[in-house]
């Protein structure tokens, strides 16, 4: 047999600044689309 090559411990990803950074993008894109009105779309305004 083989041996396995060892895999990647992704419960350690948090460790990652990568991360991080895509985890404020992704909240500062979420704040913003709820403060702007203009950004949301709400049923029958046209």
């Amino acid at each position: 047999m083989k041996p396995t090559a060892p895999r990647r411990d992704w419960r350690r990803i948090h460790h990652s600044p990568i991360f991080w950074v895509g985890v404020a993008m992704c909240l500062a894109a979420i704040t913003i689309y709820v403060l702007s009105d203009d950004l949301s779309w709400r049923p029958g305004t046209h």
